[in-house]
């Protein structure tokens, strides 16, 4: 077999395989928004336990505003608190899920508590409200793509995050 055939031969082998992955892909079902936004929230979840500041920062638009807290403020406050020691927990009930094009509300009862230098501290279970926003993002640092972060939180006090 000649040289140029091998080449022809392994280019079209290559070039199927690439078709066959393509094809693979586009006839993977999306998964449903609603659920996206339920895998966020558990990613969130794991962040804060896992004491994982820039999971957590990345979760937070750039426009977050509640409590007085900026995403800036809101980074040095969780890094502070983590610097000491406290080591969060959280737990929630299932999510009331209602989403209008690029903006998502979430209500649920939401149950903190942590562990702060030897002493455990437990807020009552709170109804809280969040706003999400569907927001660009990069995956692998190359392929634009959109994640849900974070725009709005109510049902917090101030107190919460101390």
């Amino acid at each position: 077999m000649k040289t140029s055939t091998k080449l022809a031969l392994s280019g079209a082998v290559v070039l199927l395989a690439a078709l066959l992955v393509m094809w693979r892909l586009a006839a993977t079902p999306a998964t449903p928004e609603e659920q996206i936004v339920r895998d966020r929230l558990e990613e969130i979840r794991l962040a804060i336990e896992g004491r994982d500041v820039n999971a957590i920062m990345d979760a937070i638009s750039s426009d977050f505003d509640a409590f007085g807290y900026s995403p800036e403020r809101l980074r040095i406050e969780i890094a502070s608190a983590f610097r000491r020691g406290v080591r969060p927990h959280v737990r929630y009930t299932k999510p009331v899920i209602n989403i209008i094009g690029k903006e998502a509300t979430v209500s649920m009862r939401v149950e903190v508590w942590w562990e702060d230098q030897g002493l455990i501290s437990r807020h009552e279970p709170a109804d809280i409200q969040l706003k999400l926003r569907k927001e660009p993002a990069r995956k692998w640092l190359v392929f634009p793509t959109e994640k849900w972060r974070v725009v709005d939180v109510e049902g917090i006090g101030i107190d919460g995050l101390e």
